[in-house]
């Protein structure tokens, strides 16, 4: 793991209090930490004392730590940089069985001064595996709910009679961090919002990572999608500003899946917000979407060849472009299918009143200027939210997820169409978790919001989604007949030949037959291969024929198959399928 700090206050930190200098043998030395810093008093050859050597400022090693296996050892260190903020790290040992350059390097990285020295150098390692220290802690690997503790970069929320540290030796960094308090976070930045529908969705997103897990949802995402300037980049802003600097806290899609796993698992059971969908290889794009959402990394073998257990999270990610989903991986050849579209839902981040994501402008004349507002008040108020929020769930814990799990069922009753399937149901029950996380803020008094704000923006976005989607129905059901018709539309005049030309005419390319219906438009035959290749390319063939059916574009035999004999010229008599499409159905 990267140690993390503490995050700052307004206020300046007065420097450490003075304590009684205390020490440990080691060698025919010993080590002597002070106010002063980490020295080691040595003897020469003749057995004389020598003058002290410094290797360090204040270094305080405060606990050792382990896993729940009682694995993964490591000591947790504490010291001051020279702002007077406390830093925290869970080190793990193994980084220490090497030349210690790693453990140095990421201390001097956070502010602890380090002697220039060699042989000092080399006694830093030494001081911290042989200071005795009898307190333990227990160390986990993820960020996140670990039972009824919530851990966070600088410290646990809640208590279980043991201290709780994160401690992960190849982490990225995180990016969580405070500016302000969240008294001036709500009166600044969350009341600027207020009135627009995925301004408030955003925030309210923001807070329902850490629900999820309380309210026994699966992970997925948010896509805001529209034109430049549209204030997507301020609606991500605004969800970062819950957790930590918005310029820091927002990545970007561009990257290696492997990359994107790292960011994933370190956000667990909160918020991931990815920028810019358009720079992410199209050819990945779809499997970065299932990755995230299915909250599993890759297995992979460990240094000794063994299969190592996957890295695996829970939450929910923020995306914006001017691309959708389905428009990147297109310009690779490839299609979405539902499960893609369903885990990234893909919002229009236009609201519809002619100001892109913006509708109330609370006396600023233009959206560019609130905007801006936005931007400048999140940029100085930052964190301190995220933090009181998960105290409140922490401490409400015990019964939050029976109303969690009520409150998400009165969402579905406004917002679910009838005759929904379990494609919609599941987009719509993490639409319901944002709705019920931002009314469960605003309830703790953390918003400023009146009641049923984040509910109406839910219920907005959601409504926005399912009409992008293309209705209450079935995703592939959908798709399948608008392919099919889409091919009739293209192809229908030319690549069919007419059945009664009696060889006098030729089709390039030929499909397959029409012949003029009773009510006289036209029926077309196709052949069993043409059918596979041509009418059901990239489907489910056994779907596709009982879509078609169902749809009454294509007719069954008389013996109830889905193909019928006729006679083909060229072909003879043969089974062929026999489609009624109207111009009408398109």
């Amino acid at each position: 793991m990267k140690p993390t700090s503490t995050p700052p206050s307004n206020a300046p930190k007065p420097a450490p209090a003075s304590q009684p200098a205390n020490s440990c043998p080691y060698g025919a030395g010993r080590f002597v930490v002070s106010t002063k810093g980490v020295d080691f008093y040595g003897k020469d050859k003749e057995g004389n004392e020598q003058p002290p050597l410094w290797i360090c400022a204040p270094l305080h090693i405060t606990a050792k730590t382990r896993d729940e296996k009682s694995g993964e050892w490591g000591r947790l260190l504490e010291w001051l940089d020279d702002d007077g903020e406390k830093h925290l790290w869970a080190m793990p040992l193994e980084l220490l069985e090497g030349d210690g350059s790693e453990v140095r390097r990421e201390l001097a990285r956070l502010g602890l001064h380090i002697s220039p020295n060699q042989t000092a150098r080399n006694l830093l390692a030494a001081y911290i595996k042989a200071w005795p220290i009898e307190t333990r802690a227990r160390c986990v690997d993820r960020l996140g709910w670990h039972g009824d503790v919530f851990v966070t970069p600088s410290g646990s929320i809640g208590s279980t009679g043991e201290l709780v540290v994160f401690q992960n030796a190849h982490a990225l960094e995180p990016a969580f961090s405070t500016s302000g308090d969240e008294h001036e976070w709500r009166d600044s930045v969350a009341a600027l919002v207020q009135g627009n529908s995925r301004l408030v969705f955003a925030l309210s997103a923001a807070f329902a990572g850490p629900l999820a897990n309380i309210a026994g949802e699966d992970s997925g995402g948010f896509h805001f999608r529209g034109t430049s300037s549209s204030g997507k980049s301020t609606a991500l802003r605004l969800a970062a500003s819950v957790w930590g600097n918005p310029s820091r806290y927002t990545r970007l899609w561009r990257g290696t899946i492997n990359g994107l796993e790292g960011l994933a698992a370190l956000h667990n059971d909160g918020l991931l917000i990815l920028d810019e969908i358009s720079q992410i290889d199209p050819a990945a794009a779809g499997e970065a979407a299932y990755m995230l959402a299915n909250g599993q990394g890759k297995t992979r073998a460990n240094r000794n060849g063994h299969a190592k257990a996957p890295q695996r999270w829970r939450l929910l990610f923020l995306s914006a472009g001017e691309e959708s989903l389905v428009t990147v991986m297109a310009r690779d050849g490839k299609k979405t299918s539902a499960g893609q579209e369903i885990r990234l839902a893909d919002i229009e981040a236009d609201a519809g009143a002619g100001m892109g994501m913006f509708e109330t402008l609370h006396g600023f004349p233009t959206a560019a200027i609130l905007a801006t507002a936005i931007k400048e008040a999140s940029e100085s108020y930052h964190g301190a939210i995220g933090g009181k929020w998960l105290s409140r769930l922490v401490e409400n814990r015990a019964t939050l997820a029976a109303d969690v799990t009520n409150r998400i069922k009165q969402f579905q009753g406004k917002a679910v169409p009838a005759g929904a399937t379990g494609q919609i149901d599941r987009v719509e029950r993490r639409f319901a978790l944002v709705a019920v996380a931002g009314e469960l803020a605003t309830a703790y008094g953390l918003t400023g919001w009146q009641e049923g704000e984040a509910t109406r923006a839910a219920l907005a976005c959601f409504t926005a989604w399912l009409d992008a989607f293309g209705g209450a129905g079935n995703h592939e059901e959908r798709a399948t007949l608008a392919q099919v018709r889409a091919f009739f539309e293209a192809h229908g005049a030319s690549r069919f030949e007419d059945i009664n030309a009696d060889g006098t005419q030729r089709i390039p390319n030929r499909v397959g037959f029409y012949r003029m219906g009773d009510d006289g438009r036209r029926e077309y035959l196709v052949p069993p291969e043409a059918f596979r290749r041509e009418i059901c390319r990239g489907m489910d063939e056994k779907l596709a024929k009982e879509v078609l059916i169902k749809s009454g574009m294509l007719q069954r035999g008389k013996d109830g198959r889905p193909t019928q004999v006729h006679r083909l010229p060229d072909l003879g008599s043969t089974r062929c399928y026999v489609m009624l499409y109207r111009d009408q159905e398109a």
